[in-house]
């Protein structure tokens, strides 16, 4: 009698490494989100990795997000250790004082006179039903380079792609963004300057921190879109023959 061939089992995937803690309270911890990764899994990524999964593994104890970055997107990604501590923190970032901070790599094209160095877009965004939803976004010119620009984002509000879609609004669509962008111009940054991913990034968070009061948490630009802007810098300001 012939035995049956198995089929070899598939290699479990390695687990992801533990993200990089900005600040671990008592009741609620900020870890640094890498681009890629998402915050919890969904039905259309069910045994991804995701921030959600890896910081309970990594604290051993449960976590609840109250605030969301999208998967391309890297930054602050704060939890909660309770539920009722995540809706505690969910209305300390909805209080009007507080700041959420985002860099950005937009598009540049000309002069960038006609938006000037700092402007507001508040164009309404439809939700996923199709309603109108106020929102609000401030921009502020940080560095021009040919064709491109580094940009501090502020929201007001947290409505879905709000960055992305208002940066598009105003000709000035976020580099690398592969979903309100142009194709050929991610493509030449992807090609010149080693653009790897969407040029998006929560740097700063600064609100009242529940137990902690006033206080700001901040996560530098990651390793791969400080090499870009770099190359950037060498592209405009080349070595001077002696």
């Amino acid at each position: 009698m012939t035995d049956t061939p198995q089929v070899p089992a598939e290699p479990a995937a390695a687990p992801h490494p533990p993200l990089r803690v900005l600040r671990e309270e008592p009741d609620w911890i900020a870890v640094s989100k890498p681009g890629g990764l998402l915050v919890h899994r969904d039905e259309h990524h069910p045994e991804a990795p995701a921030a959600l999964q890896i910081v309970r593994d990594q604290c051993g104890r449960f976590v609840y997000p109250f605030h969301r970055l999208d998967r391309a997107t890297s930054g602050i990604l704060l939890f909660g250790f309770t539920s009722a501590m995540a809706a505690q923190l969910q209305a300390a970032l909805s209080a009007p004082g507080a700041h959420k901070e985002y860099l950005a790599l937009l598009r540049w094209p000309g002069s960038g006179e006609e938006l000037g160095d700092a402007w507001t877009c508040d164009r309404p965004l439809t939700d996923e039903k199709g309603v109108a939803r106020e929102a609000r976004t401030d921009f502020e010119l940080i560095e021009a380079f040919s064709h491109c620009a580094l940009v501090r984002c502020r929201i007001h509000t947290g409505r879905y792609h709000q960055i992305r879609r208002h940066a598009n609004h105003c000709g000035r669509h976020v580099l690398g963004d592969s979903t309100h962008g142009k194709g050929r111009i991610n493509a030449l940054f992807r090609e010149r300057f080693g653009l790897p991913r969407l040029f998006l990034h929560l740097q700063r968070v600064a609100m009242d921190f529940p137990g902690v009061g006033a206080a700001e948490i901040v996560d530098p630009l990651p390793e791969e879109l400080c090499a870009v802007l770099d190359r950037l810098r060498e592209v405009r300001s080349p070595p001077t023959s002696t």
